[in-house]
């Protein structure tokens, strides 16, 4: 689906804990310390842990995981996992190069793509969000070149210290383009909306523009996760429905959100 492979998620689940971009940087910061609090709520509460992208700001070798975050990162999902509650991981834009060296360090399954399956009894589509975006041509162009197999097999073997300075090249690079143009441009196109929705599915949930929206779209509902980090917003799934909350502390005390309005998506060209 628009380039993405969409991998099936099994089995059900009656409920879950849904977040995404976390960006979690080299020295852990509060994005760290939110995502304690949301592998405590999960453990609490029974839930799978579901993360739709951007886990990390950077994740480029597989040489990372014996070093300081990544390596906290993944023993903190090793917890949730051996608590008996399944972790989902999808590959974000800044992280698409976890690998299996990430799966073995912390018992959570790493998605190339999308997910879709029964959630909470609803036929629900998981995406990070940025194939979605499809007016953004130059960064879906890099993206195929930048996932090709010999680009992934040559950053993923590059030492630590390289492959951080070329990611932190890549990122400055990508923020001056974000503050560039018209910002139309990094928002999901109707013709993408479209697109998720023919496959079947009556639920959409997806982040990446960092803006949390719901809505309707025809005979189903899309819902937009924040950027977890900015401030601890995620979805909670059940069989009654989504409810929006923020997880206030490393304890995984969380609270209701206010209600969010509709996103407003873009014309593709």
């Amino acid at each position: 689906m628009l380039g993405t492979k969409v991998l099936p998620l099994a089995p059900d689940h009656a409920s879950a804990l849904l977040i995404s971009d976390l960006h979690v940087p080299a020295d852990g910061g509060r994005a760290f310390e939110r995502l304690r609090g949301a592998a405590a709520l999960a453990i609490a509460r029974r839930l799978p842990l579901l993360v739709l992208g951007d886990l990390f700001d950077s994740y480029v070798c597989r040489g990372q995981i014996r070093h300081g975050v990544w390596r906290d990162v993944a023993a903190l999902f090793a917890r949730v996992v051996a608590a008996g509650l399944p972790v989902y991981v999808l590959h974000g834009n800044r992280d698409f190069l976890l690998g299996s060296e990430f799966e073995r360090a912390s018992g959570a399954t790493v998605i190339a793509g999308g997910l879709r399956g029964q959630l909470g009894g609803v036929d629900t589509l998981l995406l990070h969000g940025d194939e979605l975006c499809q007016n953004d041509v130059p960064y879906q162009r890099a993206k195929r070149w930048l996932r090709s197999a010999p680009v992934r097999w040559l950053a993923r073997h590059l030492p630590v210290r390289v492959a951080l300075a070329a990611a932190a090249k890549a990122r400055q690079k990508s923020q001056r383009v974000m503050q560039s143009g018209d910002a139309r441009r990094f928002l999901p196109t109707m013709q993408a909306i479209d697109a998720a929705f023919m496959t079947g599915a009556k639920r959409l949930v997806f982040g990446h523009i960092h803006t949390p929206a719901h809505g309707a779209y025809g005979t189903g509902h899309y819902w937009v996760l924040p950027a977890f980090d900015v401030d601890g917003g995620g979805l909670l799934v059940s069989p009654a429905g989504i409810e929006p909350v923020t997880v206030a502390d490393a304890n995984g005390t969380c609270t209701v959100r206010p209600a969010v309005g509709a996103l407003q998506f873009a014309q593709g060209t």
